[in-house]
């Protein structure tokens, strides 16, 4: 009989490492599996979850996905899979459930769903105790809705207000890090931005607590975003809430790699656009076309060049006809005779140069005769 009552809304599986917990879920879309194929219906459900403390110590998890110390929003947040238990799921079913690996396990519970979800996490009241060295903090995760989101379909949205939350307190102990020679000294080297090599402090996580409380999120309406909330949105700026204690996550506003329409997804879609490849194809098959055909090209004129440099018998006999040639052509310059007229005649040949100087013939003694100049001849006019 105790094996055939309905499980409490927490159990301890593992006293400080492993709970679950059941979230009643009122009036949510669920799928069943009748006459060999899912139907979607609607009517009350319990959300399973699962938190379980890591092997190390050092993180709490959710259903598989790490939510304490610290929610990892980059590139996107965790999925959060909740199974969708029957109402009056027994003791005996759960035990079912936790060992059974096959597809006929679904007979325990109707569905599996993907959650949107509100996160709240902070310090406890009271949390540190100095002298053992403790802390405690606290964190939250309401299910409030699932794809594709109370915001644009309000019946798949979880907003009924008797609806709990999932809280779960953690207790912390401080690991003490081995110190080494000449640590003190590091407080030298302190610069601009703080102090240098400063440690993060570990703790050793250790659930003390797991209960459901009232639920804090308020369902706003869907209403446009001012200009600054645009700016805000587009630089990554609105993932957080209240200096990283409260987050929203709606699956249908985030991209691969980060916050739809922020520059963090935009860039990285354009890092990896599926298409890179094929264009990188096309881009060098291009550049390789037009090299070859370049090639080619001067490939056809060396090998005209060649043919024409074959008809002089090889290239020693090129060289030969070469230097033959510059010879006459020197040869015919030095020794030639520079005429004015063509029909000039005498030698051809250029006068050769000598020391000589060309020095003009002495005047007779004498002076020559005078000659009489010839008559003037009249011209009738």
């Amino acid at each position: 009989e105790a094996c055939a009552r309905p499980i409490k809304d927490v159990v301890t599986i593992l006293p400080g490492s492993f709970y679950t917990a059941k979230v009643r879920c009122y009036n949510c879309p669920y799928h069943k599996f009748v006459d060999r194929e899912w139907k979607l219906n609607f009517g009350d459900t319990d959300l399973f979850f699962e938190i379980a403390l890591s092997h190390d110590n050092r993180t709490i998890h959710v259903n598989n996905q790490h939510f304490f110390p610290k929610l990892p929003t980059i590139p996107r947040p965790p999925d959060v899979w909740l199974k969708q238990l029957q109402p009056g799921f027994s003791y005996r079913n759960l035990s079912d459930a936790l060992d059974c690996v096959h597809d006929e396990c679904t007979r325990f519970y109707h569905d599996t769903i993907r959650i949107d979800y509100f996160y709240t996490a902070g310090e406890a009241e009271d949390s540190e105790d100095t002298d053992r060295g403790l802390r405690q903090w606290q964190f939250g995760l309401d299910a409030i809705g699932t794809n594709p989101g109370y915001l644009n379909d309000p019946k798949w949205g979880f907003d009924n207000p008797k609806q709990q939350m999932l809280q779960v307190v953690v207790e912390g102990t401080e690991v003490k890090t081995a110190k080494y020679k000449g640590e003190a000294d590091m407080k030298a080297a302190d610069g601009l931005f703080g102090p240098y090599g400063q440690a993060e402090t570990i703790y050793d996580y250790n659930i003390v607590e797991v209960k459901l409380v009232e639920r804090k999120f308020q369902f706003p309406a869907k209403k446009p975003l001012t200009l600054r909330e645009k700016i805000s949105r587009f630089f990554g700026y609105n993932v957080w809430q209240e200096e990283d204690h409260r987050l929203v996550y709606m699956q249908e506003q985030w991209g691969r790699y980060g916050k739809e329409g922020t520059l963090r997804d935009i860039f990285g879609e354009f890092i990896h656009w599926q298409w890179w490849e094929l264009t990188g194809i096309i881009f060098g098959s291009t550049i390789a076309c037009i090299l070859t055909l370049f090639g080619l090209y001067k490939l056809f004129f060396w090998v005209k060049q060649q043919k024409e440099l074959m008809g002089w018998n090889g290239m020693d006999d090129v060289w030969d006809k070469l230097r033959r040639e510059r010879e006459e052509e020197e040869n015919a310059l030095l020794d030639g005779r520079y005429r004015d007229e063509p029909d000039d005649g005498g030698s051809s040949r250029l006068p050769r140069y000598t020391d000589d100087l060309d020095v003009m013939k002495p005047l007779p003694s004498k002076p020559l005769p005078d000659k009489p100049l010839p008559e003037v001849p009249l011209i009738d006019a």
